[in-house]
């Protein structure tokens, strides 16, 4: 469970950050108080895996995200190419709202310094106003547990303006 959390984590804080490669990019979207029919209509329709919930008031502007391959595959590496822009500086005292669950069981609802989430992807805060890149890659381990998984991330600067917003989902089979 420790490695699921951890992947997950790295997951969100990856695409937050903000570079270049293959299949999806991220569709805006106006997202709505979950009703539990609605949730059970998206739970088996083909959505995007990441989309951004931001909005033009948020201080990063997420030109792009993609992700290789798309759906992720358990077991095998997963590219996240990211590209955005801030507004303006981002300082020590940010933070990351996660939520992540398996269908309908939360997994995970922590609070997270996002200067310390950062440098696991080579970035320092501050992080400073202007062009954000990213790319990275990740080793998915294949003892992840079957199902449909649901990432939400708030970010936010440390007097709560907020940074961006994105939602995730993706479902992993038996094999």
């Amino acid at each position: 469970m420790v490695m699921l959390k951890q992947l997950f984590i790295l997951s969100a804080f990856l695409l937050l950050l903000t570079s270049a490669s293959p299949p999806v990019l991220v569709e805006k979207e106006t997202f709505e108080t979950f009703e539990s029919h609605s949730y059970l209509l998206s739970f088996f329709s083909r959505n995007p895996t990441i989309s951004d919930c931001s909005n033009d008031n948020d201080i990063l502007q997420i030109e792009y995200i993609k992700i290789n391959p798309d759906p992720p595959k358990k077991g095998k590496s997963l590219e996240i190419n990211a590209r955005g822009y801030l507004t303006e500086r981002v300082d020590v005292g940010s933070y990351v709202d996660i939520t992540v669950k398996l269908g309908l069981i939360k997994l995970l609802s922590q609070r997270m310094d996002l200067c310390e989430q950062v440098e696991k992807v080579d970035k320092k805060c501050p992080l400073e106003a202007g062009p954000q890149t990213l790319q990275k890659t990740v080793e998915l381990p294949k003892e992840i547990p079957p199902g449909k998984y649901f990432v939400d991330a708030f970010v936010y600067t440390s007097d709560h303006r907020r940074i961006a917003c994105l939602k995730a989902q993706t479902f992993f089979g038996p094999i």
